[in-house]
């Protein structure tokens, strides 16, 4: 198992592996108490059962303390602050516990993609394959910088002006009568679990992505593969038949592979569609109509927080079904005329069957693609522009004042 600076940088005398893609979100998953660490023993199930608690209490805790900041206070920033927060909130227990219940049909890919890996040995695919796992780690270190970036402004904001960073609410610290004590125990612990889900959160909108990206790359090295069949000379027409073979059964494999990720990131996609939109009207209120600079910095950053939520893994999808338009150019481009009769019409059928494009679908609602994540801002810009326009702003504006 390579160390995090080996992923990054790409080192290591041995050849990558597609699965080292995954490696740090399964690390992150252990870390958190979505999957068991090894070896199991009853400190580690100790450690789990107080994270998966953690998890079940946030929607709980942040809608809570959002109803005590509505009573508490008349600042429109602070409750449209702790508003995005606990939106966001909602579907993090749900998207943790899809994960882990459909966890055994993710790692069933790997030793597919063990196998296909197997098939790839020249230098341009194995460099292909590498790339992939650079690329995945780079990812993965932009997306918790980006989301730690967040929760470290926000705290730093509320640290200069003594106010806690989300409002939650903590039954037994609230409890303690003497102020200072008070507020400093609330910010630590608050801050703490902030970044907890932070992190949870993180890996729950990083992982669609990666496996999306894993299987562009095997589609686009089984293209390359099509595109070169017949072209060596050397090779019987025995040898090209058993090479259109395999290539088939790849295909096959990439379509196995697609289901069982597909199966899962669906059940994710949607529920972060449905709370995305909200959620981005939510900012956008806070942003053009009460924020002051300092929640507005916020404000902006956790606004691009919540679009990489989708719009990572809504780029993967398009571009994978871009990268499968390829393959049936790939083969009728190959070199068909040398082959023999019974490879043509093997590559008749393969041409049929790759025609068909793997895209996914959250819950048989929403194509995950672009086209989707361009909806969905569409959307929570149309639904702020509607409210601004009844006035909704100026109307709490002149409530308050």
């Amino acid at each position: 198992m390579r160390s995090f600076f080996d992923l990054y940088y790409g080192r290591g005398s041995e050849e990558f592996e597609t699965n080292e893609s995954f490696q740090l979100i399964l690390w992150c998953w252990a870390l958190i108490g979505v999957k068991p660490l090894k070896p199991y023993g009853f400190f580690r199930f100790l450690q789990m059962a107080f994270c998966w608690f953690c998890l079940f209490m946030g929607p709980v805790i942040f809608t809570v303390g959002f109803i005590q900041v509505t009573k508490q206070t008349s600042s429109m920033t602070v409750i449209l602050t702790t508003l995005q927060g606990s939106l966001n909130s909602l579907g993090l227990p749900l998207k943790a516990f899809v994960t882990v219940f459909y966890l055994d049909r993710l790692r069933s890919v790997e030793p597919i993609y063990k196998s296909l890996d197997a098939r790839y040995q020249n230098p341009q695919a194995r460099f292909a394959i590498r790339n992939n796992v650079i690329q995945s780690t780079h990812l993965f270190v932009t997306l918790v910088v980006s989301y730690f970036t967040y929760g470290t402004i926000s705290w730093l904001s509320s640290a200069f002006t003594h106010t806690q960073t989300a409002n939650i609410w903590l039954p037994f610290v609230d409890w303690i009568p003497h102020p200072t004590i008070h507020f400093w125990l609330h910010f630590v612990i608050e801050v703490v679990y902030l970044h907890y889900l932070l992190i949870a959160q993180c890996m729950n909108d990083l992982y669609p992505a990666l496996y999306i990206k894993a299987l562009r790359t095997h589609i686009i090295l089984l293209a390359d593969r099509v595109s070169r069949l017949g072209e060596n000379p050397e090779l019987t027409d025995e040898d090209n038949y058993k090479e259109l073979i395999d290539c088939v059964r790849s295909h096959q494999e990439l379509l196995k592979i697609s289901r069982a990720v597909g199966s899962v990131i669906s059940i994710t996609l949607f529920i972060q569609f449905t709370i995305a939109a909200t959620v981005l009207c939510v900012c956008m209120l806070n942003l053009f109509l009460f924020a002051d600079a300092s929640h507005r910095v916020i404000t902006i950053v956790y606004y691009l927080c919540v679009l990489s939520q989708t719009s990572l893994t809504c780029y993967q999808a398009s571009m994978l079904e871009l990268d499968c338009e390829k393959l049936p150019d790939a083969i009728f481009h190959c070199h068909w005329w040398d082959m023999d009769k019974r490879s043509r019409r093997l590559l008749i059928y393969f041409m049929h069957c790759a025609q068909k494009e793997i895209s996914f679908v959250a819950v048989k609602f929403f194509k995950i693609n672009l086209g989707t994540f361009l909806s969905i801002a569409k959307f929570s810009f149309t639904l702020y522009t509607f409210m601004n326009q009844m006035g909704v702003g100026e109307n709490i504006k002149h409530q308050l004042d």
